[in-house]
C-alpha cells in the first residue's frame, strides 16, 4: 500500500485544507521521521497531525495561554513561547537539531513591512535551524473579497521576502472554492471569495552558519527603503480602519 493511499484518513482530518497538506507533505518532502516546526502553532492542531504521521514535530507561539494548552493536550511534543521582539527569541529552538520544513502560520513581526530589519532577522533566526535543503514555508490565507480594505499583504510580499535568501523559491495559490464542497456552498448562498497562499523557499544544500544568515538579512533589510505593501504602509502608520471597525 502506497504512502499516499495511507494518508487518505489522516489528511481528511487534517487542520488545513486536504490540498494544502498534501502539497506540505510532498512537495516538501518530509514524511516520518522528519523534523517539523510550526511557528504560530495555536493550540498544536498542526503539530499534532505531523506528530500523528510520526514526524519529530514542535511548536512556537507567542501566546502563553496558547503554548500552555498545547503542552498539556500533546505532551509527545515540544512547545515553546516566543518572547517580544521575536527576532530576539529564535536563536536557540528545542534542542537546536536542524529541521526539514518549518511552517510558518503567523509571527507578529510579518503582520508589518516584510521589508524591515525585524522581520528579515526573524527568517534569518528560523533559517538556521533548518537542514541543508530543508524547507521555509509561509501558510497565509488571504480573504480576496476584503482586499479593498487593505487587510493582507500582497501575494508578491512573500515571494520577495523569500527571494532575498539563497535557495529555491516558489509560491503556490489555492483558491477557496477548490477547497470546499459543493454542499457548504450551497449551505452558505455563495462560492468562498479567500485563498491560501504558500510560499516556500529551499535552502541550499550546502549549510550556511548563523552569521552569514544574518548577515545576509541585514543586507536585505538595507537594500530596501519602501515598504512592502499598502497594507503594510496602514498598519505602521497607525491607520487600520477594517480592524477597528470589527473591534467596535
Amino acid at each position: 500500500m502506497s504512502w499516499t493511499h495511507l494518508l487518505g484518513s489522516a489528511v481528511s482530518s487534517a487542520p488545513l485544507p486536504r490540498a494544502i497538506m498534501r502539497h506540505l507533505l510532498f512537495t516538501h518532502q518530509v514524511g516520518m521521521g522528519s523534523r517539523v516546526l510550526v511557528v504560530g502553532c495555536g493550540h498544536g492542531e498542526l503539530v499534532h497531525f505531523f506528530d500523528e504521521l510520526g514526524m519529530d514535530a514542535g511548536g512556537l507561539d507567542e501566546s502563553r495561554e496558547n503554548v500552555d494548552w498545547a503542552a498539556e493536550h500533546e505532551p509527545r511534543s515540544d512547545f515553546q513561547l516566543v518572547a517580544s521582539p521575536a527576532e530576539d527569541s529564535l536563536e536557540h529552538i528545542g534542542n537546536d537539531e536542524p529541521h526539514n520544513l518549518i511552517v510558518v502560520r503567523h509571527l507578529t513581526t510579518y503582520d508589518g513591512n516584510l521589508f524591515c530589519p525585524s522581520s528579515f532577522l526573524a527568517t534569518a533566526k528560523l533559517l538556521q535551524h533548518l537542514r541543508p535543503n530543508g524547507w521555509f514555508t509561509f501558510v497565509v490565507h488571504r480573504d480576496k473579497s476584503r482586499l479593498s480594505e487593505c487587510e493582507a499583504h500582497e501575494v508578491s510580499c512573500f515571494a520577495r521576502h523569500l527571494s532575498f535568501f539563497p535557495g529555491i523559491c516558489r509560491v503556490s495559490r489555492f483558491a477557496d472554492c477548490e477547497l470546499s464542497t459543493i454542499a457548504n456552498d450551497w449551505l452558505h448562498l455563495h462560492r468562498h471569495y479567500g485563498e491560501f497562499l504558500v510560499a516556500s523557499l529551499r535552502v541550499p544544500h550546502v549549510a550556511l552558519s548563523a552569521t552569514e544568515w544574518h548577515r545576509l538579512a541585514i543586507q536585505a533589510a538595507e537594500s530596501q527603503i519602501n515598504c512592502c505593501c499598502s497594507w503594510a504602509v496602514a498598519r505602521e502608520s497607525g491607520y487600520q480602519p477594517a480592524l477597528q471597525k470589527r473591534a467596535g
